[in-house]
């Protein structure tokens, strides 16, 4: 099941730190020591859903050669015998998340804010990528030595101080210590020794920040020990493909978008008690089109390829072929074919809101979806 990723972040975050004080862990056991990757890293390829919508299947197929690197929570809700990851690779989210890379961008840009909004940026900026790093796995000491060096890189300055300075900002985390709020300043995230900061964000170009950022990926991506294609599940999930800016961000890449009949989304969301997606069919109709899907399907850009998840499964081997050709996958080193996805399986996952309870929800959202619904 794949989370709204700032629900996931600020849940998971908040579980951790209340382990690590109640029960007086070391933080430097949860560090990862970097060492040199035997990397053939050559490609990246980027995977995107929009909420229930079967991406998993492509992660799945993907895991499936023996020259490919997937990172990414495996969908078991539309495929999978087995979830091949564990919970050390998640959705990279220091694009997209609030307070990632995009915004930064935009604070960077528009040299209008204030000392306020340049902090609680930075800070945020720096508590997901804390929240990566305590994750482990991929993000590595090198992961961490680099974002420090990225902060670096876009702030002017940060003056220390000897107590929390965001306020209400931070009530939630306050909590957990209220006699100072610990700045990610370190890896060393409970010490009492590490001071609070005053981050200040450098004014620059839209071109000079996205150079930085690129080099930031960059780097970050070559860190991995990975097999000559790289895969990421959500890396870029926007509601609009906008693939220009990604260009410039992550130098170049392949997205395979996937998406799936609204009517079985929709049933699935009430099944899963997903909170995030609405329960309501004219909201969810609403929620359907604001994921951004009406725009990836209608943009034509060559490093797109939009599939549905209904074609991954009952046209699996005409489906994959176009998949293999648009990544440039020999068929060849498809060497664990249907062990991780097997379309038998994921059959069961299409038509399910033949069996709904309300054919009236269901009626009104083929009406309003129906380009999208399958046959």
């Amino acid at each position: 099941m794949h989370f709204e990723p700032h629900y996931q972040i600020a849940d998971s975050l908040y579980r951790l730190k209340n382990k690590l004080l109640s029960e007086n862990y070391n933080f430097l056991d949860y560090r990862v020591p970097y060492k040199e990757p035997d990397s053939t890293y050559k490609n990246l390829i980027c995977v995107t859903g929009f909420g229930h919508s079967g991406s998993g299947v492509i992660l799945d197929y993907l895991s499936e050669f023996d020259n490919t690197t997937v990172v990414g929570l495996h969908d078991k809700d539309c495929s999978g015998l087995k979830n091949i990851n564990d919970d050390e690779n998640l959705e990279f989210d220091i694009l997209r998340c609030p307070c990632g890379l995009f915004d930064i961008e935009e604070a960077v840009v528009r040299g209008n804010t204030n000392y306020f909004n340049d902090n609680f940026i930075v800070k945020n900026f720096i508590h997901l990528a804390q929240y990566l790093y305590l994750k482990g796995g991929i993000y590595t000491d090198k992961f961490w030595e680099l974002t420090n060096a990225f902060i670096d890189e876009i702030t002017d300055m940060k003056l220390p101080m000897q107590k929390a300075f965001e306020g209400l900002y931070y009530l939630g985390i306050t909590e957990l210590n209220r006699k100072t709020y610990r700045n990610l300043e370190s890896p060393l995230l409970f010490n009492g020794s590490v001071l609070q900061y005053i981050y200040y964000l450098k004014r620059m170009s839209k071109e000079e920040f996205r150079k930085i950022a690129n080099k930031y990926l960059t780097d970050f991506f070559k860190s991995i020990n990975s097999k000559n294609f790289l895969v990421f599940d959500q890396i870029i999930t926007d509601s609009k493909p906008n693939i220009e800016k990604k260009l410039e961000y992550l130098g170049d890449f392949k997205l395979v978008c996937v998406y799936r009949d609204p009517r079985d989304v929709y049933i699935t969301g009430l099944s899963k008690h997903a909170d995030w997606i609405p329960k309501n069919p004219e909201n969810f109709v609403k929620w359907y089109k604001r994921r951004g899907i009406p725009d990836y399907i209608k943009e034509k850009h060559p490093k797109i390829l939009t599939v549905r998840f209904e074609d991954c499964v009952l046209n699996y081997d005409s489906t994959f072929k176009i998949v293999n050709e648009f990544l440039g996958l020999n068929p060849k080193n498809h060497i664990n074919k249907k062990e991780y996805f097997n379309p038998e399986v994921s059959k069961r996952n299409i038509g399910i809101y033949k069996n709904s309870t309300n054919p009236d929800d269901i009626k009104y959202i083929e009406g309003k979806l129906k380009e999208y619904c399958w046959k």
